[in-house]
Protein backbone atom coordinates (compact mmCIF):
# COMPACT_ATOMS: atom_id res chain seq x y z
CA UNK A 1 0.00 0.00 0.00
CA UNK A 2 2.85 2.55 1.17
CA UNK A 3 5.05 1.84 -2.39
CA UNK A 4 1.50 2.10 -4.73
CA UNK A 5 1.24 5.40 -2.67
CA UNK A 6 4.90 6.69 -3.07
CA UNK A 7 4.55 6.01 -6.89
CA UNK A 8 1.46 8.09 -7.41
CA UNK A 9 3.20 10.65 -5.65
CA UNK A 10 5.61 10.37 -8.07
CA UNK A 11 3.85 10.37 -11.06
CA UNK A 12 2.18 13.19 -10.16
CA UNK A 13 4.93 15.56 -9.32
CA UNK A 14 6.83 14.34 -12.84
CA UNK A 15 3.19 15.13 -14.61
CA UNK A 16 3.52 18.85 -12.76
CA UNK A 17 7.19 19.08 -13.23
CA UNK A 18 5.96 18.35 -17.50
CA UNK A 19 3.66 20.97 -17.27
CA UNK A 20 6.03 23.70 -16.34
CA UNK A 21 9.26 22.91 -18.38
CA UNK A 22 7.13 22.05 -22.05
CA UNK A 23 6.30 25.79 -22.54
CA UNK A 24 9.82 26.74 -21.44
CA UNK A 25 11.48 24.64 -23.99
CA UNK A 26 9.38 25.86 -26.63
CA UNK A 27 10.14 29.17 -26.25
CA UNK A 28 13.55 29.08 -26.27
CA UNK A 29 16.47 31.12 -24.62
CA UNK A 30 14.84 34.55 -23.31
CA UNK A 31 11.39 36.00 -23.08
CA UNK A 32 8.00 35.04 -24.25
CA UNK A 33 8.16 34.64 -28.13
CA UNK A 34 5.43 37.36 -28.28
CA UNK A 35 7.94 39.67 -27.05
CA UNK A 36 10.89 38.95 -29.33
CA UNK A 37 11.13 42.13 -31.99
CA UNK A 38 10.91 40.93 -35.46
CA UNK A 39 13.70 41.63 -37.78
CA UNK A 40 11.43 44.91 -39.22
CA UNK A 41 11.10 46.14 -36.02
CA UNK A 42 14.84 46.13 -35.59
CA UNK A 43 15.60 47.75 -38.63
CA UNK A 44 15.21 51.11 -38.33
CA UNK A 45 12.55 52.75 -41.82
CA UNK A 46 15.54 54.85 -44.22
CA UNK A 47 14.27 57.54 -45.72
CA UNK A 48 13.67 56.84 -49.64
CA UNK A 49 16.61 57.38 -52.07
CA UNK A 50 16.42 60.35 -54.00
CA UNK A 51 18.40 63.01 -56.71
CA UNK A 52 18.39 65.67 -54.19
CA UNK A 53 17.84 69.69 -54.96
CA UNK A 54 19.23 71.20 -58.25
CA UNK A 55 19.90 74.56 -57.21
CA UNK A 56 20.41 74.17 -53.56
CA UNK A 57 23.39 72.08 -52.37
CA UNK A 58 22.46 68.55 -50.42
CA UNK A 59 23.36 67.89 -46.73
CA UNK A 60 24.13 64.09 -46.54
CA UNK A 61 27.67 63.52 -47.82
CA UNK A 62 28.74 61.07 -50.87
CA UNK A 63 29.54 57.95 -49.55
CA UNK A 64 33.44 57.28 -48.31
CA UNK A 65 35.74 56.39 -51.33
CA UNK A 66 32.73 57.30 -53.94
CA UNK A 67 32.56 59.40 -57.02
CA UNK A 68 30.44 61.54 -58.88
CA UNK A 69 29.95 63.78 -62.03
CA UNK A 70 27.01 66.16 -62.47
CA UNK A 71 26.36 68.18 -66.22
CA UNK A 72 24.13 71.10 -65.48
CA UNK A 73 22.41 73.09 -68.32
CA UNK A 74 20.19 76.33 -68.03
CA UNK A 75 18.95 78.18 -70.64
CA UNK A 76 17.82 81.87 -69.05
CA UNK A 77 15.33 84.33 -70.68
CA UNK A 78 15.77 87.77 -69.42
CA UNK A 79 12.33 89.36 -68.81
CA UNK A 80 13.17 92.93 -67.34
CA UNK A 81 15.39 94.69 -64.94
CA UNK A 82 15.66 94.82 -60.71
CA UNK A 83 15.80 98.26 -59.65
CA UNK A 84 17.48 99.43 -56.62
CA UNK A 85 13.39 99.17 -55.19
CA UNK A 86 12.11 96.21 -55.73
CA UNK A 87 10.56 97.50 -59.15
CA UNK A 88 10.75 95.83 -62.66
CA UNK A 89 12.76 98.01 -65.28
CA UNK A 90 13.03 97.94 -68.97
CA UNK A 91 15.84 95.72 -70.07
CA UNK A 92 16.45 97.70 -73.26
CA UNK A 93 17.88 94.28 -75.32
CA UNK A 94 16.92 90.69 -75.84
CA UNK A 95 19.18 89.36 -73.25
CA UNK A 96 19.68 85.27 -72.86
CA UNK A 97 22.72 83.11 -71.16
CA UNK A 98 23.24 79.59 -71.55
CA UNK A 99 25.11 78.52 -68.23
CA UNK A 100 26.80 74.73 -68.29
CA UNK A 101 28.35 73.73 -64.57
CA UNK A 102 29.88 70.62 -64.44
CA UNK A 103 30.32 69.06 -60.74
CA UNK A 104 32.93 66.54 -59.73
CA UNK A 105 32.67 65.33 -56.19
CA UNK A 106 34.15 62.61 -53.85
CA UNK A 107 34.06 61.07 -50.39
CA UNK A 108 37.75 61.07 -49.07
CA UNK A 109 36.54 59.82 -45.85
CA UNK A 110 32.98 58.94 -44.02
CA UNK A 111 31.10 62.28 -43.25
CA UNK A 112 33.33 64.51 -45.42
CA UNK A 113 32.52 65.61 -49.09
CA UNK A 114 34.55 67.53 -51.73
CA UNK A 115 33.43 68.78 -54.91
CA UNK A 116 34.38 71.52 -57.97
CA UNK A 117 32.04 73.08 -59.92
CA UNK A 118 33.57 74.16 -63.16
CA UNK A 119 31.19 76.64 -65.20
CA UNK A 120 30.78 77.16 -68.73
CA UNK A 121 29.00 80.47 -69.52
CA UNK A 122 27.77 81.85 -72.53
CA UNK A 123 26.16 85.25 -72.65
CA UNK A 124 24.24 86.85 -75.71
CA UNK A 125 21.68 89.41 -76.64
CA UNK A 126 20.13 91.10 -79.51
CA UNK A 127 17.72 94.18 -80.07
CA UNK A 128 19.64 96.60 -78.16
CA UNK A 129 17.76 99.91 -77.80
CA UNK A 130 19.99 102.91 -80.06
CA UNK A 131 20.57 104.68 -76.51
CA UNK A 132 22.34 101.63 -75.04
CA UNK A 133 24.31 100.63 -79.18
CA UNK A 134 28.33 99.70 -78.46
CA UNK A 135 30.82 102.49 -79.75
CA UNK A 136 30.76 101.54 -83.56
CA UNK A 137 26.52 101.56 -83.14
CA UNK A 138 26.50 97.53 -82.11
CA UNK A 139 23.53 96.53 -81.31
CA UNK A 140 24.31 92.40 -80.52
CA UNK A 141 26.66 90.56 -79.14
CA UNK A 142 28.27 87.51 -77.82
CA UNK A 143 30.92 86.08 -75.30
CA UNK A 144 31.90 82.44 -73.96
CA UNK A 145 33.88 81.16 -71.42
CA UNK A 146 34.63 79.81 -68.00
CA UNK A 147 33.32 81.34 -64.94
CA UNK A 148 34.54 81.11 -61.23
CA UNK A 149 35.74 77.94 -60.11
CA UNK A 150 34.23 76.90 -56.68
CA UNK A 151 36.33 74.40 -54.23
CA UNK A 152 33.97 73.30 -51.50
CA UNK A 153 34.34 70.78 -48.27
CA UNK A 154 31.64 69.53 -46.11
CA UNK A 155 32.02 67.61 -43.09
CA UNK A 156 28.44 65.90 -41.93
CA UNK A 157 29.12 66.90 -38.03
CA UNK A 158 25.57 66.38 -36.39
CA UNK A 159 23.32 63.19 -37.81
CA UNK A 160 19.89 63.10 -38.70
CA UNK A 161 17.88 62.38 -35.01
CA UNK A 162 14.47 61.98 -34.21
CA UNK A 163 13.43 66.04 -33.63
CA UNK A 164 17.03 67.44 -34.90
CA UNK A 165 17.99 67.67 -38.70
CA UNK A 166 21.09 66.74 -39.92
CA UNK A 167 23.80 69.53 -39.94
CA UNK A 168 26.73 70.02 -42.70
CA UNK A 169 29.40 72.22 -42.32
CA UNK A 170 30.56 73.90 -45.33
CA UNK A 171 33.71 75.81 -46.46
CA UNK A 172 35.20 76.23 -49.80
CA UNK A 173 36.37 78.82 -52.29
CA UNK A 174 35.81 80.41 -55.46
CA UNK A 175 38.42 81.89 -57.60
CA UNK A 176 38.57 84.29 -60.34
CA UNK A 177 38.74 82.31 -63.23
CA UNK A 178 36.18 84.07 -65.46
CA UNK A 179 36.48 87.05 -67.36
CA UNK A 180 35.92 89.97 -65.12
CA UNK A 181 38.49 92.80 -66.18
CA UNK A 182 39.51 94.97 -69.35
CA UNK A 183 35.93 94.57 -70.30
CA UNK A 184 35.52 95.93 -74.64
CA UNK A 185 32.57 97.77 -74.32
CA UNK A 186 31.84 96.63 -78.39
CA UNK A 187 30.35 93.47 -76.25
CA UNK A 188 27.82 95.33 -74.81
CA UNK A 189 28.44 93.85 -71.42
CA UNK A 190 28.53 90.21 -72.55
CA UNK A 191 31.72 89.59 -71.31
CA UNK A 192 31.49 90.42 -68.29
CA UNK A 193 30.98 86.15 -67.09
CA UNK A 194 33.02 86.09 -63.66
CA UNK A 195 33.28 88.11 -60.19
CA UNK A 196 36.46 89.28 -59.99
CA UNK A 197 37.52 88.21 -56.75
CA UNK A 198 38.27 85.63 -54.55
CA UNK A 199 35.31 83.97 -52.42
CA UNK A 200 35.54 82.57 -48.93
CA UNK A 201 32.42 80.54 -48.40
CA UNK A 202 31.42 79.33 -44.92
CA UNK A 203 27.65 77.87 -44.56
CA UNK A 204 25.75 74.87 -42.95
CA UNK A 205 23.15 72.71 -44.93
CA UNK A 206 20.57 71.36 -42.73
CA UNK A 207 18.74 67.91 -43.82
CA UNK A 208 15.60 66.57 -42.30
CA UNK A 209 12.80 63.69 -43.51
CA UNK A 210 9.66 64.99 -42.20
CA UNK A 211 7.23 61.28 -43.73
CA UNK A 212 6.79 61.87 -46.28
CA UNK A 213 8.67 64.96 -47.34
CA UNK A 214 12.54 65.62 -47.45
CA UNK A 215 13.19 68.98 -46.38
CA UNK A 216 16.71 70.76 -46.67
CA UNK A 217 18.31 74.56 -46.48
CA UNK A 218 20.93 76.17 -47.01
CA UNK A 219 22.58 79.04 -45.13
CA UNK A 220 26.08 80.66 -46.71
CA UNK A 221 28.29 83.84 -46.17
CA UNK A 222 29.91 84.68 -48.65
CA UNK A 223 32.65 87.09 -48.30
CA UNK A 224 34.61 88.13 -51.40
CA UNK A 225 37.96 90.13 -52.02
CA UNK A 226 38.10 91.93 -55.19
CA UNK A 227 41.03 91.96 -57.04
CA UNK A 228 40.68 94.31 -59.70
CA UNK A 229 41.01 98.15 -59.02
CA UNK A 230 38.59 100.51 -60.66
CA UNK A 231 40.12 103.15 -62.47
CA UNK A 232 38.28 106.15 -64.13
CA UNK A 233 40.22 104.87 -67.72
CA UNK A 234 38.32 101.71 -67.78
CA UNK A 235 35.20 102.12 -69.98
CA UNK A 236 32.99 99.67 -68.84
CA UNK A 237 34.69 99.51 -65.36
CA UNK A 238 35.82 95.71 -63.89
CA UNK A 239 33.42 93.91 -61.78
CA UNK A 240 33.21 94.11 -58.49
CA UNK A 241 31.91 91.68 -55.83
CA UNK A 242 29.49 91.90 -53.30
CA UNK A 243 29.48 90.07 -49.20
CA UNK A 244 26.18 87.83 -49.79
CA UNK A 245 24.17 85.85 -48.04
CA UNK A 246 22.41 82.93 -49.42
CA UNK A 247 19.18 81.31 -47.82
CA UNK A 248 17.41 78.46 -49.88
CA UNK A 249 14.86 75.74 -48.72
CA UNK A 250 13.60 72.98 -51.19
CA UNK A 251 11.22 70.34 -50.62
CA UNK A 252 11.02 66.53 -52.15
CA UNK A 253 7.66 64.59 -52.47
CA UNK A 254 8.32 61.10 -53.58
CA UNK A 255 6.15 59.43 -55.77
CA UNK A 256 7.28 56.04 -56.05
CA UNK A 257 10.75 54.40 -56.15
CA UNK A 258 11.94 56.54 -59.65
CA UNK A 259 9.98 59.52 -59.61
CA UNK A 260 9.85 62.54 -56.74
CA UNK A 261 8.62 66.20 -57.00
CA UNK A 262 11.05 69.00 -56.11
CA UNK A 263 10.13 72.50 -55.08
CA UNK A 264 12.82 75.48 -53.56
CA UNK A 265 12.62 78.46 -52.74
CA UNK A 266 16.37 80.08 -53.80
CA UNK A 267 16.93 83.29 -52.07
CA UNK A 268 20.54 85.53 -52.47
CA UNK A 269 21.14 88.99 -50.23
CA UNK A 270 23.08 91.71 -50.53
CA UNK A 271 23.26 94.74 -48.16
CA UNK A 272 25.90 96.86 -50.63
CA UNK A 273 24.87 99.62 -52.73
CA UNK A 274 25.66 98.04 -56.89
CA UNK A 275 25.69 101.79 -58.81
CA UNK A 276 27.90 102.71 -61.49
CA UNK A 277 30.64 102.32 -62.92
CA UNK A 278 30.40 98.95 -61.28
CA UNK A 279 29.78 96.13 -63.56
CA UNK A 280 27.59 93.32 -62.95
CA UNK A 281 28.52 90.17 -64.32
CA UNK A 282 26.41 87.02 -64.90
CA UNK A 283 27.67 85.28 -61.13
CA UNK A 284 27.61 88.67 -59.52
CA UNK A 285 25.82 88.05 -56.71
CA UNK A 286 22.34 90.41 -56.32
CA UNK A 287 19.57 90.21 -53.80
CA UNK A 288 17.05 88.05 -55.55
CA UNK A 289 14.55 85.85 -54.43
CA UNK A 290 12.92 83.03 -56.64
CA UNK A 291 11.42 79.73 -56.69
CA UNK A 292 11.72 76.31 -58.57
CA UNK A 293 9.24 73.60 -59.12
CA UNK A 294 10.60 70.30 -60.65
CA UNK A 295 10.51 66.74 -61.09
CA UNK A 296 12.94 64.17 -60.42
CA UNK A 297 13.98 60.61 -61.91
CA UNK A 298 16.05 58.18 -60.29
CA UNK A 299 16.84 55.53 -63.21
CA UNK A 300 19.43 53.29 -61.71
CA UNK A 301 21.64 53.14 -58.90
CA UNK A 302 24.34 55.27 -61.07
CA UNK A 303 21.86 57.27 -63.37
CA UNK A 304 19.79 60.71 -62.01
CA UNK A 305 17.73 63.18 -64.23
CA UNK A 306 16.32 65.99 -62.91
CA UNK A 307 14.56 69.11 -64.33
CA UNK A 308 12.61 72.26 -63.29
CA UNK A 309 12.28 75.69 -64.33
CA UNK A 310 13.54 78.47 -62.46
CA UNK A 311 11.31 81.63 -61.94
CA UNK A 312 12.79 84.48 -60.53
CA UNK A 313 10.13 86.98 -58.42
CA UNK A 314 11.52 89.92 -56.92
CA UNK A 315 15.02 91.60 -56.26
CA UNK A 316 17.12 94.72 -55.97
CA UNK A 317 19.98 95.68 -58.71
CA UNK A 318 20.56 92.49 -61.72
CA UNK A 319 17.90 90.89 -63.89
CA UNK A 320 15.01 89.07 -63.92
CA UNK A 321 14.35 85.63 -66.20
CA UNK A 322 13.25 82.70 -66.41
CA UNK A 323 15.24 79.20 -66.20
CA UNK A 324 14.72 75.86 -67.89
CA UNK A 325 17.49 73.69 -66.31
CA UNK A 326 17.79 69.68 -66.85
CA UNK A 327 20.54 68.07 -64.64
CA UNK A 328 22.19 64.67 -65.28
CA UNK A 329 24.35 62.73 -62.17
CA UNK A 330 26.13 59.64 -63.25
CA UNK A 331 28.13 57.63 -59.88
CA UNK A 332 31.13 55.87 -60.46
Amino acid sequence: MVRKTLWLILAMVLAFHGTLALPAAAQGVGGPLLEKPTAAEEKKEEAPQTCGPIISDSCLPIEEHHFSMQVLGALSFYQSAFSPNWRYTTLHANQYTFFMPVKFTYGPTKNVETYIVVPYVLDWNNSVSPGHAGPNGERSASYGGIGDITAVIKYNFHPEGEICPAMTAVGGIGVPTGHANHLNPRFLGQDAIGTGSVNFITGLNLYKWVKPFLLYSNIWLNSPINIYPLRAADTPQAVRNHENIIFNLSAEYPLSKRFTLLLEMYSNWTWENINPPQSLGFQSPTTLLGVLPGIEFFATEKWALSTGVSFDLVGKYGARKYTPIVSATYNF
